[in-house]
């Protein structure tokens, strides 16, 4: 950065640092154009209530804690590939048009993933809560060089006056679940800074703000785990309604396994289906043989999955 901000700033380079940015420009472009096809996952992905199968119970209760005029946090416990991120995803579409609802018709549905979520324990990065770059990291940017300490704002913040979705939330560091406990209770994110000043005047006013008054990050957490009840904090789960998703049964699987192959143009036989039902213990296992079986049976120029498509016999 430091390099190239002194290049930027001589006005012999100006020029060919104007036609190198060119030139990568022109390259994202094209790589931009470069689209394969969608994965069979995204086409099935459950576009309404009807499409999430044998989770009637789970969708009662998460409608009752979501769409009303006093949205409660959520954690939903069960098995991986029955439909939580999906159904978290449509619950919300459906509150924002509930004139009783706070969601407003913009409110944003955020996910993260606990299992990778990383952060810094100086502070430097932390993607979830939101972080301070102070100057001494910034390398030669403007506020780097003027000594201004720089806040980031994270999920929560980004999040803020929608859902915040926790994939995995049991696989949290405890430090996080800390701060996200805070925030919680706070509805904001309060940052602190050895580089900030509240009279240093060549801070701008937003970043006196922020530190002041915290960043915004007033929203509803809705985790999802594979992990059962006593394994998550008890800090989180008392602030929490907590909603159950079952394990799928056979015929479910089987519902899913013809919709899916409906979705990309395809019939399935019986035979099929049935050789899924016992090999596929959820929906996204089911959805994943169904796309490798369509991908043979599309190679031998067939519109119809059988049993040789699946379980690779006769």
């Amino acid at each position: 950065m430091y390099v190239w901000n002194f290049l930027k700033n001589q006005p012999g380079n100006r020029t060919a640092l104007e036609k190198e940015s060119r030139k990568e420009l022109e390259k994202l472009q094209r790589l931009r154009q470069i689209s394969l096809s969608q994965p069979l996952a995204e086409k099935t992905r459950p576009a309404n209530f009807s499409e999430i199968i044998g989770q009637e119970e789970g969708l009662k209760a998460l409608r009752a804690a979501l769409c009303g005029p006093n949205p409660q946090h959520v954690i939903i416990y069960g098995p991986p590939g029955v439909g939580k991120t999906a159904a978290a995803r449509l619950v919300l579409e459906e509150a924002k048009k509930n004139p009783l609802s706070p969601f407003r018709e913009d409110a944003h549905f955020v996910e993260v993933d606990g299992a990778t979520s990383r952060f810094d324990e100086r502070g430097i990065a932390d993607p979830l809560i939101g972080s301070v770059h102070d100057p001494i990291y910034q390398g030669a940017g403007p506020m780097g060089m003027a000594g201004i300490p720089q806040p980031k704002p994270g999920a929560v913040t980004k999040a803020h006056g929608g859902v915040l979705f926790i994939d995995e939330i049991g696989e949290l560091h405890p430090i996080q679940i800390n701060k996200l406990l805070k925030v919680l209770e706070d509805r904001k994110v309060l940052l602190e800074s050895a580089y900030y000043s509240s009279e240093d005047p060549n801070i701008p006013s937003h970043i006196h703000d922020i530190f002041k008054n915290g960043l915004p990050a007033d929203f509803r957490l809705v985790g999802a785990t594979t992990r059962l009840p006593q394994e998550i904090p008890a800090a989180i789960r008392s602030r929490c309604v907590e909603i159950y998703f079952r394990p799928l049964l056979p015929e479910e699987i089987g519902i899913i396994v013809r919709n899916a192959a409906r979705k990309i143009g395809l019939s399935v036989a019986e035979e099929g289906v049935e050789i899924i039902k016992r090999f596929a213990t959820n929906g996204r296992e089911a959805v994943n043989m169904v796309q490798l079986a369509a991908g043979l049976a599309i190679t031998e120029k067939r519109d119809r999955i059988g049993r040789g498509g699946v379980g690779g016999g006769g």
